[in-house]
C-alpha cells in the first residue's frame, strides 16, 4: 500500500444546443467575437483527481478551456470546498488552454450567464464525485522526455521543456483510478480557421490513455509559454500529437516506480505588478485609485456591455482591450510600493519523497520554468501551468521586449517584473532542511 487514497471523476462542460444557438465564442485566436462556434467536435470536460493521505487532501481538476475568469475559478473552488470539506486553496483548478474551447475569460466574446453557471456546476460536481470516490490506492510515477519533432520554441530558443511526467493510481486489486500527465505544448493544432469546439490535442491524449489503462486520465499543461506544436492545421495533426504524447506516457509507465506516503499542499498569495511600465506614474496612480470602481463596473456587467457596444461599432480591437481590463478589474487591484498589483495564488504539492509539483497561475516561458523545476529535489517533478488562475505569460526579465516572437508574449503579460515575482513566490514554497532531505517535520 502507498498510504494514499485516490478518487477520480469527469463531467462534460460542452455547450448545449441552446448555448450554441445563443452564441459560443472560441478563445485563443483573433479579436473579439471573431470565431463563433458552429458545432461541437469533441466535448470539453472537467477531469478531477482527488488525493488524500488520511489527514491532508487536495484535488487537481483540469478544465478543457482556454482559460477562466477569476470569479468563475473562485466559484468552482468555493463550491467544491463546501461540498468536500477540502480548503479552497487545496483545490487546484487548471485550464488545458485549448484554443478551440469556449471563451470563459471574456476576452473573445465570453459566455452567456446560463452556460457559465453550467460549467461551474459541472466542475463542482466532478470534484465532489472524485472526492466521494476516495479509497485506498496504489500509486506509481515515471518521468520521461517527449520525442524529437513534436514541440518547437516559438521565441527562437533551442529548447522547450520536453519533460513528461505521469502518475498512475489504481486500487489494490489493479482496478484503474486515474492517470495524470504533465507536459508542455500549446493546444493550438486545430488552428485559427477552426470553428468547432474541441479539446485540441489534449483530448486525443487523454482518450488514448483511457483506452489503454481505463480510469480517468487528467492532463495538466506545463511551461507552455513558448512551446508550440511542430505541426498544426486541423484535427489530423491534433490527433497525431495527442496520440504521440499518450504513447510516450504509456510506454514510460511500464517502468513506473511505486510512490506513496504523506501529502503536502502549500499556497501563497502573490500580488503581481500589473503591466504598466510604459504608463506614467500619474496614470498608474489613477488606474489604482479607480480600481474599486472598475471592479464594481466589471462585476455588474458594465464593462462587458461596453465591449459589446465597441464590437457592434466595428472596433473589435478596443472591445478586446476593455474585456481584458474587465478581467483584471474583477479580481480586485491593489496598490503596493507605488505599483498597481493584482492578487493571485501560486502553489506547491508533494507526494511523499518521490513527487513534487509547482503550481503557476499562467503560461510560463521555458527559461523561467526550468530553473524553478531544478529547485525541486524529488525524482519526479511536475510544473502545473495555468493552475489557480489564468494570467497570461510570465517572461524572464532579461528576455523582456527583446523582439522575440515580435514581443507577443510581452503584450499579453502582467508585466516585466511578474515573472520574477512568481519565481520568488514559488521558491518560498519549496521546502528546505529536514523536510527536503526526507524528514516530515
Amino acid at each position: 500500500m502507498s498510504g494514499l487514497f485516490a478518487g477520480a471523476a469527469r463531467a462534460s462542460i460542452a455547450p448545449r444546443s441552446e448555448e450554441l444557438a445563443a452564441g459560443v465564442w472560441l478563445g485563443g485566436f483573433g479579436s473579439y467575437r471573431q470565431r463563433r462556434a458552429t458545432a461541437v467536435h469533441d466535448e470539453p470536460q472537467c477531469r478531477a483527481l482527488a488525493l488524500s493521505d488520511g489527514i491532508t487532501a487536495f484535488v487537481v481538476a483540469a478544465l478543457d478551456l482556454v482559460g477562466a475568469s477569476g470569479p468563475l475559478l473562485q466559484e468552482i473552488r468555493q463550491d467544491a470546498a463546501r461540498l468536500t470539506g477540502v480548503a479552497p486553496e487545496q483545490i487546484i483548478v487548471a485550464c488545458t488552454h485549448s484554443h478551440a474551447s469556449p471563451d470563459s475569460q471574456g476576452l473573445w466574446g465570453g459566455l452567456t450567464p446560463a452556460y457559465r453557471d453550467h460549467i461551474a456546476h459541472r466542475a463542482g460536481a466532478a470534484i465532489w464525485e472524485a472526492h466521494q470516490a476516495l479509497a485506498p490506492a496504489v500509486a506509481s510515477a515515471v518521468t520521461t522526455t517527449l520525442g524529437d519533432g513534436l514541440v518547437l520554441n516559438r521565441r527562437g530558443w533551442p529548447e522547450t521543456d520536453r519533460t513528461l511526467t505521469a502518475l498512475r493510481f489504481t486500487r489494490e486489486d489493479g482496478a484503474p483510478v486515474s492517470t495524470l500527465i504533465n507536459a508542455a505544448c500549446h493546444p493550438t493544432t486545430t488552428g485559427a480557421a477552426n470553428t468547432e469546439v474541441s479539446r485540441d490535442w489534449c483530448g486525443y491524449a487523454v482518450d488514448a490513455i483511457e483506452r489503454e489503462t481505463g480510469g480517468v486520465a487528467v492532463y495538466v499543461n506545463g511551461a507552455i509559454g513558448d512551446a508550440n506544436p511542430a505541426e498544426s492545421g486541423g484535427f489530423d495533426p491534433a490527433q497525431r500529437l495527442g496520440e504521440a504524447v499518450a504513447g510516450a506516457a504509456l510506454a514510460a509507465l511500464r517502468d513506473a516506480v511505486p510512490i506513496g506516503g504523506f501529502l503536502r499542499v502549500r499556497a501563497e498569495l502573490l500580488e503581481l505588478p500589473v503591466n504598466a511600465e510604459r504608463l506614467s506614474e500619474r496614470v498608474q496612480s489613477a488606474v489604482a485609485r479607480a480600481g474599486p470602481a472598475l471592479s464594481v463596473l466589471a462585476k455588474s456587467g458594465g464593462m462587458g456591455a461596453a465591449s459589446l457596444a465597441l464590437h457592434a461599432a466595428g472596433r473589435g480591437d478596443l472591445a478586446q482591450i476593455v474585456a481584458a481590463l474587465a478581467g483584471i478589474s474583477e479580481r480586485g487591484l491593489v496598490r503596493r510600493d507605488g505599483r498597481t498589483c493584482l492578487p493571485t495564488l501560486c502553489g506547491y504539492l508533494r507526494i511523499g519523497d518521490d513527487v513534487e509539483a509547482l503550481v503557476a497561475p499562467g503560461e510560463v516561458l521555458t527559461r523561467l520554468a526550468l530553473p524553478l523545476r531544478a529547485a525541486l529535489a524529488a525524482s519526479h517533478r511536475l510544473f502545473l501551468g495555468l493552475s489557480h488562475d489564468t494570467l497570461g505569460y510570465f517572461v524572464p526579465e532579461d528576455e523582456w521586449m527583446t523582439g522575440r516572437n515580435n514581443n507577443y508574449e510581452e503584450s499579453v503579460s502582467m508585466g516585466k517584473h511578474a515573472g520574477a515575482a512568481l519565481a520568488d513566490g514559488l521558491l518560498r514554497l519549496v521546502p528546505h532542511g529536514a523536510e527536503k532531505a526526507g524528514g516530515h517535520a
